[in-house]
């Protein structure tokens, strides 16, 4: 029997040069059908146009997805990577019984089959390059685009569930690399790297926080997609563009083996493919390239080079890293030899701290893990138990101090100008000691655990001992005094108890209690008032961190403090780009009081509605589909993301808030909860929201509220966003609104629609504060979209992640 061993390669995106030979490409594999690995180079599935081919592909066969009209075929998809099968006796069939797809190995064993409880009737390969299993009536069952392996196709939806894994390295095809493309879990699309000892996100920038890295966090929608223009869009307002954008092009987005993302474009013409983008330009980024122990240089290629005492672990693959050619033992007398403009990233042993050199370097030498120490310009110390993901380059602030036995014969070692010096990296620049900048003199290092004694002066321990010995005494006394303030004026009672456990709770999840008298002082006694409506009273405040909020005296709340806080600890949990953000309460006796962030414009209302205001600001065509597509978002958040289910029952103009970017903002969701005063979750139908805002069955049915209630409310505001105006206000070819109501006004723009009016319909409905400019095929689009949100029965009407997704792909159109 051969030893070689075929994959068998369920999809392969490949693209065929030349014909495939008459009679054996397949359009499709019925039931009992089966591809056989002998005839893999004549035997496959080939999609309708002919660009991608599936089969059995000739490196260890396994089933794949392949490019069929590149030079070379180009995997898209591998069914079972890790299992190939052997070069005889090997099958892929559509099972005659339960209409699966099942990869045979040359013994009858199952390797691999698809996942279905229903029976399919063929396999097909689609022109997107998704092989799909199907019924008799062309219902898709089960499809590669759900299991993807290194590569994203365009129309290919990736979401948390999925990940694409980096192949192995050394041009091996099956082996699972160390690098994987998924949501970590502060729902960010990021680059990971694990080789199972070390891991660690590598993309977006580590150094960075999320708003230096332009993400959005906490974004549970988790979606991310490439469209065939070459767009990359994620939820988390990740998002890049290929260099020739345009549509006619093929292109995939594949996690390479070396750890880089990289979106390739196919020259039609010769088959060969280019990188239109990549997420590294710089390769010494990517973590894990040399492995443990080394340094990564750029030079303009990338270089490994072994730290200082260490030599490499293979000589034929640098990922393994380097290991010392001495014996770490604590007991013995150290030395450090320094590395400038050098970083190690992670493992660290402490947080960076503002200390002094000769301290940094103090706490390294005394701390038997620490196996090297980063002293940054800036006074940061960072101690290191490992080193790994070493780069270097001029420029890098900081310098890495590595330590070694002092009596280590340090062979020459060089950081910055580098140079080829017999095969390997020679180093110019010899730095065996350390200046600790004791006059300027050059002083060796080291430390003996026998006598504690160095030769950087009298230690600072004992300074530092005493120092903390009376912080702690002063603390003592305080909480003493404390204690018996408590215990003897009486006010440990237990609701105090209860305010105390749950102030602590509020603060730890973000969001602070105020006291009264705190909030007086933050809105100048109640002075300023911004805002107005059947919930309360909002006035403008600043905090004693100088943070502008909002202050919302809330009226009609009979809540007990208890029933109050367990709503807002759900509110204080909920971040989310398109919903004001709540950093605070007051429940002190009567008084109910929220704090939020303010919203710079005021709102969608004033925008619109308010005509000394919007004579100032028309809102252009691009910034009403983008309000509608962020309310949308919010919604849809709300609805079925969120920790907890949240209907918002007030949905209207005046709760949508504009940031300095005009981005909406969706303000006084859960309030239906904490203003219910008959405190039932199950039963909402006592409390109202606006006329002309509320859906049909709140007033003309006992049932129960739903979610349904916010989407009949959001297709009233997205009718408003097109023509400018309340709806009571309109007047179309002198018909004017206000003697019909919502459901008649949607019921007369349909029936012009769909009459074949709708060129002259549209733009009658649009503002005409916006001169005719505007897209008219998103104007049509949120027109239906908000006819079907206005259904009487609310079976009907869509979700608000069905309206969410209708909306954003009407914008990828529309680019």
């Amino acid at each position: 029997m051969s030893s070689f061993a075929p994959t068998l390669l369920l999809i392969t995106v490949g693209l065929l040069h030349a014909s495939p030979p008459a009679g054996a490409a397949r359009g499709s594999l019925t039931r009992g059908a089966a591809i056989a690995v002998e005839d893999h180079a004549t035997d496959f599935l080939v999609s309708p146009d002919g660009t991608f081919a599936c089969g059995f592909y000739n490196v260890s066969p396994t089933v794949s997805v392949w490019f069929a009209r590149a030079a070379g075929r180009t995997v898209v998809w591998t069914a079972a990577p890790a299992r190939p099968v052997h070069s005889r006796g090997a099958r892929l069939a559509l099972d005659r019984r339960g209409g699966a797809l099942v990869l045979t190995d040359y013994d009858g064993a199952v390797v691999w089959n698809s996942t279905t409880a229903q029976t399919a009737a063929r396999a097909r390969l689609h022109d997107t390059g998704n092989l799909v299993l199907e019924d008799a009536g062309g219902n898709t069952l089960w499809q590669s685009f759900d299991s993807p392996t290194d590569t994203l196709l365009p129309a290919q939806r990736f979401t948390a569930a999925r990940h694409l894994v980096s192949r192995g390295g050394r041009g091996r095809l099956l082996a699972a690399g160390y690098y994987s493309l998924g949501f970590s879990d502060y729902a960010m699309l990021s680059l990971f790297y694990d080789n199972h000892n070390f891991s660690s996100i590598y993309w977006p920038n580590p150094y960075n926080n999320y708003v230096a890295n332009k993400r959005k966090i906490y974004n549970f929608t988790r979606e991310a997609a490439l469209d065939a223009l070459g767009q990359f869009l994620s939820s988390d307002d990740a998002g890049f563009v290929a260099d020739d954008l345009g549509a006619g092009v093929r292109r995939p987005l594949t996690l390479d083996a070396d750890g880089d993302l990289r979106l390739y474009s196919l020259d039609a013409a010769t088959g060969a493919w280019t990188v239109a983008w990549m997420a590294f330009g710089n390769r010494c980024i990517i973590h894990g390239v040399c492995g443990a122990n080394a340094v990564c240089l750029y030079a303009p290629a990338p270089a490994c080079v072994c730290a200082p005492g260490h030599e490499r672990a293979d000589p034929g693959d640098w990922t393994m890293g380097c290991r010392p050619v001495f014996r770490h033992d604590c007991s013995r007398p150290t030395k450090l030899v320094a590395l400038p403009h050098t970083d190690f990233w992670g493992y660290d042993l402490n947080d960076g701290e503002i200390i002094p050199f000769d301290t940094c370097a103090q706490r390294c030498l005394g701390t038997c893990a620490c196996m090297a120490f980063q002293h940054k310009q800036n006074m940061e110390c960072y101690l290191k138990s490992v080193l790994f993901n070493g780069r270097t380059f001029p420029g890098l602030p900081g310098t890495v101090y590595i330590k070694v036995p002092a009596d280590f014969d340090m062979p020459e070692f060089q950081v910055h100008q580098w140079r080829e010096h017999g095969g390997a990296l020679a180093i110019d620049e010899d730095i065996p000691r350390c200046d600790i900048g004791n006059g300027g003199a050059e002083v060796l290092l080291h430390v003996s655990p026998d006598n504690g004694a160095t030769d950087v002066g009298k230690p600072l321990w004992p300074y530092l001992y005493g120092f903390l010995s009376a912080i702690l005494v002063v603390e003592v006394v305080i909480i003493g005094f404390g204690c018996w303030l408590f215990s003897s004026k009486g006010l440990f009672r237990p609701s105090r108890v209860w305010a105390v456990e749950e102030g602590y709770k509020l603060i730890t999840s973000n969001f602070q209690r105020y006291t009264y008298s705190e909030i007086k002082r933050a809105t100048g006694n109640f002075t300023d008032v911004i805002g107005s409506g059947g919930s309360g009273v909002v006035y403008k405040g600043i905090l004693e961190d100088d943070r502008v909020v909002a202050v919302k005296v809330l009226k009609n709340v009979s809540q007990s403090e208890q029933e109050f806080q367990s709503e807002l600890s759900v509110i204080g949990r909920i971040y989310h780009m398109n919903l004001v953000r709540m950093w605070g309460c007051c429940s002190e006796g009567k008084h109910r009081i929220l704090v939020s962030e303010h919203i710079e414009n005021g709102s969608l209302a004033e925008m619109l509605f308010d005509m000394e205001k919007a004579s100032d600001t028309v809102l252009d065509w691009n910034q009403r589909f983008q309000i509608a597509l962020g309310v949308a978002k919010g919604l849809a958040y709300l609805h079925s993301e969120c920790l907890e289910w949240i209907i918002h029952c007030d949905m209207k103009p005046e709760n949508i808030l504009l940031d300095k970017d005009l981005g909406p903002k969706i303000t006084d969701f859960g309030l239906a909860k904490l203003l219910n005063r008959d405190g039932s979750d199950a039963d909402l139908s006592r409390i109202r929201g606006t006329r002309g805002y509320m859906a049909p069955e709140w007033v003309s049915s006992s049932l129960p509220i739903t979610e349904k209630v916010d989407v009949y409310s959001y297709g009233v505001v997205l009718l408003e966003l097109v023509k400018g105006v309340r709806i009571s206000e309109w007047v179309v070819h002198g018909v004017k609104f206000a003697d019909m109501d919502t459901r008649m006004v949607a019921k007369a723009i349909h029936e012009k629609m769909e009459n074949g009016e709708q060129e002259r319909w549209v733009k009658d409905l649009i503002d005409h504060r916006l001169k005719g400019e505007f897209d008219h095929v998103q104007a049509k689009a949120m027109l239906r979209i908000a006819i079907s949100c206005l259904e009487e029965d609310r079976g009907k009407r869509p979700n608000m992640s069905t309206v969410l997704q209708a909306l954003m792909s009407v914008g990828d159109e529309a680019r």
